[in-house]
């Protein structure tokens, strides 16, 4: 990772998966921002500019489409990079993610410890 700390925004109503991803983050240098509920995470994003958004698109109340449309391929945010992270299968994720242009994905069954490494090859 660059010498400069990498802002993540962590979208996640899981509160032990949020709680690990962001240890395991910030041990790796990421400066973590979080929420629990996706609303307002459109303005929250505005607000933070997160250089990654890891959005859990399992989410209740999630607009996912409303999301994505805000923040994938927007002027308004063009180098934020979308990672899907969720609990779905690796062929459901990487399926949706490019159906929804997503950057890239992450199952959470995963190794969590491997995110880091994930989020350093997008830069």
């Amino acid at each position: 990772m660059s010498s400069v700390a990498r802002k993540i925004m962590l979208v996640d109503d899981n509160i032990i998966s949020m709680m690990v991803t962001d240890e395991v983050l910030t041990s790796h240098g990421y400066r973590v921002s979080k929420t629990t509920s996706p609303n307002g995470c459109i303005a929250k994003v505005e607000y933070e500019e997160p250089d990654v958004l890891l959005v859990d698109v399992e989410m209740s109340r999630l607009a996912i489409d409303d999301l994505f449309s805000s923040l994938v391929n927007n002027d308004e945010h063009p180098d934020l990079i979308v990672v899907i992270f969720s609990n779905m299968e690796p062929a459901e994720l990487e399926k949706l993610c490019q159906k929804k242009d997503a950057h890239g994905y992450f199952s959470k069954s995963m190794d969590v410890t491997r995110l880091p490494e994930y989020i350093d090859y997008f830069f």
